[in-house]
């Protein structure tokens, strides 16, 4: 029996995963970090294991996949869905591919990709927009830098995640409200991780993301999103997420897209994100996440099921047609994500209040009166128990400590 390796199974988007590769009658073996990961518990996962987390064990987590994929037998395809999974597999390949079937562009395109520094001088040279970015190394320059910024600015880290004596490092943003903020914000910065962070303009508008399944730069499925929500008003991974139908503004950002695979030669999965700037309406370039996305599920509800066209592309060698949205009519939602949303909405003392969160009525409002097209990122009627399992899982994690 031939089967996929589905990693990350404790996130929305391995769920999405399992569900569209068991439906296709693609057999599953899920791992997570937890027992608790909802996806572990899918009636559509066929075997199941838990792993040391790639953050504090990688070798132990390496040595985890390699012995269950000897297990199962067939090179199972690998699918990661969090930028330390990848990022662990891809430092690993050479050991891991006698076991399994991992598929990567080449190491310069993945240093580009997971390195937002990286990533804007490609944009750059591209003739692609970004977000005003300085790069200062030291100290005396982000000093000088500091009194030159509109505030509030931004902080941000190069990676999302990086290691440290072995132990991986949260990737992170910060707002800053003054010189001296900035200047202490950006030593913490490169203390923690080891480089300088970025220094980025604050710009107000809405996020937009492409997502794409490419081939040696050829893209052969995408499908592009509006972002409604996020996690936090201040950002992070999308809660209610709408389908991008047919405009010119989603002509500019797939031409964009195309253009960063194509000069990555991008091979595998792989996510562009935009923000549109709310006064000159330009698209500005904000990251590429290198790997499956969190808004998943969005894809899979449009009628472009990536899971199991990447597993037919990249495990069954088959030639696929460009697949785009059949349906525009779409809006997905993360329930607990959104719960999380309105709690921070109503709770938060964040000094981008004023930028950034609505106001609490009218968030209040859209939480309950979401589309009639709206669709579950985790509820299934077919498929309750992960349902359940995230429960749990985000209990014990958040209250218990587990």
């Amino acid at each position: 029996m031939n089967f996929a390796l589905v990693l990350d199974g404790q996130l929305k988007s391995a769920l999405s995963a399992v569900r569209s590769l068991g439906r296709a009658g693609v057999s599953t073996c899920v791992g997570a970090e937890r027992e608790t990961g909802m996806a572990l518990h899918s009636r559509y996962t066929k075997e199941r294991f838990v792993y040391p987390s790639p953050y504090t064990h990688q070798k132990e987590f390496i040595a985890s996949i390699k012995d269950e994929a000897a297990r199962l037998g067939g090179k199972p395809l690998v699918y990661a869905f969090s930028d330390a999974t990848y990022l662990s597999l891809h430092m690993h390949r050479e050991v891991l591919s006698e076991y399994v079937t991992c598929v990567f562009p080449d190491l310069k395109s993945v240093e580009i990709a997971f390195d937002k520094a990286a990533t804007y001088s490609l944009a750059h040279v591209s003739a692609i927009p970004t977000i005003a970015t300085y790069m200062p190394e030291a100290v005396e320059e982000v000093r000088r830098l500091a009194e030159t910024l509109v505030y509030p600015a931004v902080i941000k880290a190069r990676r999302s995640v990086t290691w440290k004596d072995g132990v991986g490092i949260f990737g992170s943003t910060t707002f800053v409200h003054s010189k001296e903020e900035c200047e202490k914000v950006f030593q913490f910065h490169k203390e923690s991780f080891g480089e300088a962070p970025l220094v980025q303009d604050f710009i107000l508008g809405e996020e937009y993301g492409v997502e794409m399944l490419v081939q040696k730069g050829l893209v052969y499925a995408s499908v592009a999103h509006h972002r409604i929500r996020s996690l936090s008003p201040t950002g992070g991974a999308s809660v209610v997420k709408e389908i991008l139908g047919e405009c010119e503004l989603k002509t500019v950002l797939e031409e964009y897209s195309s253009v960063l695979v194509s000069r990555l030669v991008w091979t595998g999965p792989i996510m562009v994100e935009f923000k549109v700037d709310s006064d000159t309406r330009e698209p500005k370039l904000m990251e590429i996440n290198g790997r499956f996305w969190g808004s998943l599920p969005l894809a899979v509800a449009s009628g472009v099921d990536m899971p199991y066209l990447y597993y037919e592309r990249e495990y069954e060698k088959k030639e696929i047609l460009k697949t785009v949205s059949l349906r525009e009519d779409v809006v997905t939602r993360h329930f607990l994500g959104d719960v999380r949303h309105l709690l921070r909405v109503f709770f938060s003392r964040d000094k981008m209040r004023p930028y950034l969160y609505p106001k609490r009525l009218t968030a209040l409002r859209n939480f309950f009166t979401v589309p009639n097209c709206t669709v579950s990122d985790v509820w299934s009627w077919n498929d309750l128990k992960p349902v359940l399992m995230e429960f749990i899982d985000i209990f014990n994690k958040h209250i218990l400590g587990k």
